[in-house]
């Protein structure tokens, strides 16, 4: 009988220690969760990256040096007709971006076919104000090229060659081109 009870005591001992683990692990992650910030304006991680584009575009200027960055991640990474082996109409996606006034990107899309020299040019203005800084990027495994997606995250506004190293950048310096744009 007292083996029983032994064991019983044993039981609910060690019921009562994995409770109170799985209760400090849920605790801890809840803990973890609940802290992660979105990235500060002020980040020691931005104020480098921003710095490093200064110098490297020779400006003082944020929004210059982001302007010029995105423009030379855009023009060094655009979708040429050369990458569509195999599509029927293969064309040049270009794209350059600038701003307008106050608050305002104006992207523009130029469109060059390569069978019929045909050319397309569009722009979209943006109003950054009020929208998500954060700017999201798709790169589908079997496709050609990589997509920047707008505030909705399923409307493409840029589309490069399938490089993920520079989609993750071109996104990069747009967010912060965003985020430069909407503090004034």
């Amino acid at each position: 009988m007292t083996f029983y009870r032994d064991l019983n005591m044993l039981q609910y001992f060690y019921r009562s220690i994995l409770t109170a683990r799985w209760l400090a692990l849920s605790l801890v992650a809840a803990a973890t969760f609940s802290v992660a910030e979105p990235l500060s304006l002020d980040s020691s991680e931005q104020v480098n990256y921003l710095s490093q584009l200064k110098r490297q575009h020779g400006t003082s200027n944020e929004r210059a040096a982001l302007l010029a960055e995105v423009n030379r991640l855009l023009s060094e990474h655009a979708l040429r007709a050369g990458y569509q082996v195999g599509h029927s109409n293969p064309q040049d996606f270009l794209y350059s971006v600038s701003v307008a006034q106050q608050g305002d990107l104006i992207i523009r899309e130029e469109i060059r076919s390569s069978q019929n020299n045909a050319m397309e040019v569009r722009s979209n203005r943006i109003n950054v104000f009020g929208a998500d800084p954060f700017v999201s990027y798709a790169c589908p495994a079997q496709g050609i090229r990589c997509v920047i997606f707008g505030e909705d995250k399923k409307t493409a506004i840029l589309t490069i060659v399938r490089d993920q190293q520079a989609a993750k950048n071109l996104a990069r310096a747009f967010s912060y081109l965003i985020r430069n744009i909407q503090r004034g």
